[in-house]
């Protein structure tokens, strides 16, 4: 596996964005007290940060990203997810900083929105940049669904664990966002695992001259790993919320490293079946 960089940016990258989204619809919804979510909002630019540094080290020289820019003007899919994520990470900042230091409040409402916006248009940018004529075993909306999939799942048990972090301050309203997220957690697992039979049905019918499943040893194992990690990390976040346990930071946090963890494995996955069109890999 030599894409290991660009597995790590894509999907933290649509990790900052699922937990800067239910944070948001968190913040706008419950209305919790304005010193509140600080920190939570922080930690999600540190992960969109770790995610920029991980996509930096897939260029032999760095420097470079700034020369894949000029693509702007041509419609460069690399070069609009570029601009997509230095829009969202810039307007995100804008409005964590105005949050931090009160600075026009009612203001602050809008940015936030924007940024959430922005977010969805920065995973369906990473996502152009898969859906390629040359690679049939990307070339599908399947692409686009799995990596929105991740934001959803894994934003909702990153954000429910950032809540937790803060359940002392936030008091009754977070444990009923700890139930709401889980049972969203749920609902969205569910989704994610029958759109993700069909992408696997799907992919196995294609006319390749490769069988996607028998190019390398592992993918089997990789498939049942992540499958099993998504649904266990899930299930055990959600079956600590129902019971109340709003404020259990261990099971939160185990479950999600679960649940990035098998996201990870898929994202293996889905760089391994690079199969381009007419022959080999």
């Amino acid at each position: 596996m030599d894409q290991l960089s660009l597995v790590f940016f894509t999907v933290l990258a649509q990790v900052a964005v699922g937990i800067f989204i239910s944070l948001g619809l968190f913040d706008l919804l419950a209305k919790p007290d304005a010193k509140t979510l600080n920190k939570s909002f922080i930690a999600v630019w540190v992960i969109l940060g770790v995610a920029a540094l991980a996509s930096m080290t897939h260029l032999a020289q760095p420097l470079r990203m700034f020369n894949v820019l000029a693509g702007v003007r041509h419609g460069s899919p690399l070069s609009l997810e570029i601009v997509a994520l230095a829009l969202f990470g810039g307007t995100g900042v804008a409005f964590t900083a105005m949050r931090l230091f009160n600075i026009a409040r009612p203001l602050q409402k809008w940015l936030m929105v924007v940024a959430m916006i922005l977010g969805v248009v920065l995973i369906r940018a990473i996502a152009n940049v898969y859906t390629l004529a040359t690679v049939p075993s990307w070339n599908s909306g399947w692409t686009t669904f799995q990596f929105l999939m991740t934001a959803a799942i894994a934003g909702s048990v990153g954000a429910a664990a950032l809540l937790r972090l803060e359940s002392g301050t936030l008091g009754s309203v977070q444990a009923a966002a700890d139930k709401a997220l889980a049972t969203t957690g749920c609902i969205l697992l569910t989704v994610a695992m029958a759109g993700y039979a069909g992408y696997l049905f799907w992919l196995g019918q294609l006319p390749l001259p490769v069988n996607v499943f028998m190019v390398s040893d592992s993918h089997l194992s990789l498939l049942i790993a992540r499958v099993a990690l998504l649904t266990a990390g899930v299930l055990a976040w959600a079956v600590s919320a129902m019971r109340g346990s709003n404020q259990n930071m261990v099971v939160a946090t185990t479950s999600l490293v679960m649940v990035v963890s098998a996201e990870l494995l898929g994202r293996i996955f889905f760089y391994d079946v690079m199969i381009s069109a007419g022959a080999g890999m």
